[in-house]
């Protein structure tokens, strides 16, 4: 049987997977204008067909079911334009683990990291279906509603309990209730049962009618009161509304569907509308009608609730400056002399830089960090010290990640002799506790922060890791010693790294508020942090050799920072 026609555009990597969902939509209102499988992608691929797919009119909606991305760049390139154009929704296979090798087993190809993904789809304006039912379900409500013009939201129901779960199914989305004005309020309060509750989410109890239905969705709009009488327009603050119906005596699913269509095609237009009949025999009749007549009728308010957020996600896409007429700032950096040192550590036959290069490298592109130097012998130690002051001293060896777990660091060394012999206790230390295989060296001093100087600390992660589809991958978060431990981190793609991205970053963490100050304590320099941020995204972007970064601890104080351990990996010369 032939799927039927409609103005969805469907493009799946997996041709089982496509046959499949196309036998699925043969019980569903929407139609398939085309259905592509993409295979391999030997020639042609995903991002070929949505870019080809945005421009054609007869299409709507696109849904793809992708296993990889081939070319992260042009990926980043073409969709942010196209979904400028149409909604694009992707349901990516290969999120866990086990999930990632099977993908990468059937296509050949690096399925990439989960959370790139969900970075560039986010970045590019991709709306990310979970689930088969998700990508349906997203397909059905940017086909049929319109998109609303503010995350503001009513409830209609005729019974507590579902409405108790929609609310918190609404909350955990991030959907807003909106605040009914006092005129809308009179209105409810003089025509509804007595028992009946007036505020958001609107209850008409369980005898409700057909008819006290609509007249509650109408008031909501103020569709029932003359043009003299009833509320100014900018006291309607609903853009959409999920209509509940439950199974009850006095109440006729198949009416109440009717009218809610009747109401919506004459009013209701431009505003978004779906419903949850929850049941199954006694409401079948209502529910096929409103699917019939596109009006989305999800089994349980949830799934209502979750597909009401992608619309919200899609507004908030639309009402932002397209992603590629960002302006992102370039800072005046020394590009030339990174090269070099870059160039001098393939030289070594190394991958991993040692401190002094590091903070040098970082230097170059304004990241400031501790005065440090690189002893070779307990003697040079020795002569260093004076010209560092009160330091701390660090094992240098590529093959040592946590120095301080096998004794490779020495704090508030003030003396030449003191130097001398934190020297000699490194490397014993690290040559008993550490690998068999590390290469030393030799020990870094490092200028020591006074800590009794500084008002206020705060501990800082960040990181960089390059994904092999979509490239450099930001992190920042709690940092110290307990970082693993905490996992309180934040992620965003470099490309068109923005301050608002950095800011964003911030606020998803938890650190952030400490960053922000508690208890009367004053805040730190967040500016300065979110530079850091910005410039790190300008030298990862600058340089492809640069595969792997971990600042931790970046010290945030009142005034400034301080990168006091920089780690930094470069790829092989051959790859």
């Amino acid at each position: 049987e032939t799927p039927k026609e409609g103005e969805i555009a469907m493009i799946s990597q997996s041709g089982a997977m496509l046959t499949g969902m196309m036998d699925y939509s043969m019980e569903q209102s929407y139609g398939f204008y085309c259905n592509i499988s993409l295979g391999n992608k030997a020639d042609l691929g995903a991002v070929d067909f949505i870019e080809y797919l945005a421009d054609d009119d007869n299409v709507k909606v696109i849904l793809c079911y992708l296993e990889n991305v081939k070319d992260g760049d042009r990926f980043l390139e073409v969709v942010p334009k196209a979904s400028r154009k149409k909604p694009i929704v992707i349901l990516k296979a290969g999120k866990s683990e086990a999930g990632a090798r099977a993908a990468s087993s059937h296509t050949g190809a690096l399925a990439g990291s989960d959370k790139a993904y969900s970075l560039a789809f986010n970045k590019c304006g991709v709306i990310r279906a979970e689930t088969i039912e998700d990508l349906f379900d997203f397909g059905e409500i940017f086909l049929f509603q319109p998109i609303p013009q503010k995350n503001s939201f009513s409830i209609i129901t005729n019974a507590g309990g579902p409405g108790i779960v929609a609310t918190d199914a609404f909350s955990s989305e991030g959907l807003k209730l909106a605040e009914f004005s006092e005129h809308i309020l009179h209105s409810l309060r003089e025509n509804l049962p007595e028992e009946a509750a007036i505020f958001n989410p609107v209850d008409i109890v369980g005898d409700a009618t057909p008819e006290r239905y609509i007249f509650t969705l109408k008031t909501l709009f103020g569709i029932n009161s003359k043009a003299n009488d009833g509320p100014d327009q900018n006291q309607i603050n609903t853009e959409g509304v999920l209509i509940i119906l439950t199974p009850q005596p006095q109440t006729k699913p198949t009416k109440v569907a009717e009218l809610i269509y009747e109401t919506k095609s004459k009013h209701l237009a431009n505003k978004t509308l779906i419903c949850s009949f929850i049941g199954q025999k006694s409401i079948a009749e209502g529910k096929k009608f409103l699917k019939d007549h596109y009006i989305p009728c999800y089994q349980f308010p949830d799934r209502g609730a979750h597909s009401l957020k992608t619309m919200i996600k899609r507004r908030w896409y639309l009402d932002e400056k397209p992603l590629l007429e960002l302006d992102i700032p370039e800072f005046e950096v020394n590009r030339e002399r990174v090269s070099e040192i870059i160039q001098n550590v393939r030289k070594d036959e190394r991958t991993v830089l040692i401190g002094t290069e590091t903070a040098e490298m970082f230097e170059c592109y304004g990241i400031k960090s501790p005065k440090s130097r690189l002893a070779n012998t307990p003697r040079e130690a020795m002569e260093i010290q004076p010209e560092i002051g009160k330091a701390i001293m660090k094992i240098v060896s590529p093959q040592i990640t946590h120095k301080s777990d096998i004794g490779g660091i020495v704090k508030n060394i003030n003396k030449p002799e003191e130097a001398f012999e934190a020297y000699i206790e490194i490397v014993n230390k690290t040559k008993k506790f550490g690998p068999q295989n590390a290469k030393i060296y030799g020990v870094e001093v490092q200028e020591m922060i006074d800590f009794s100087k500084k008002e206020k600390i705060n501990e800082l992660i960040l990181g960089m890791s390059r994904d092999p589809q979509f490239g450099p991958m930001l992190m920042v978060g709690s940092g110290g010693i307990y970082a693993n431990f905490l996992q309180d981190v934040a992620f965003a793609l470099s490309y068109k790294f923005t301050r608002e991205d950095a800011i964003t970053m911030l606020q998803e963490t938890k650190v952030y508020r400490l960053l922000q100050g508690v208890r009367g304590e004053q805040p730190s320099d967040i500016n300065a942090v979110i530079e850091v941020l910005q410039r790190m995204a300008q030298l990862v972007n600058d340089f492809h050799e640069i595969v792997e970064i971990d600042i931790n601890p970046l010290l945030s104080f009142i005034d400034g920072y301080s990168a006091v351990d920089i780690k930094c990996v470069i790829s092989r010369k051959e790859n």
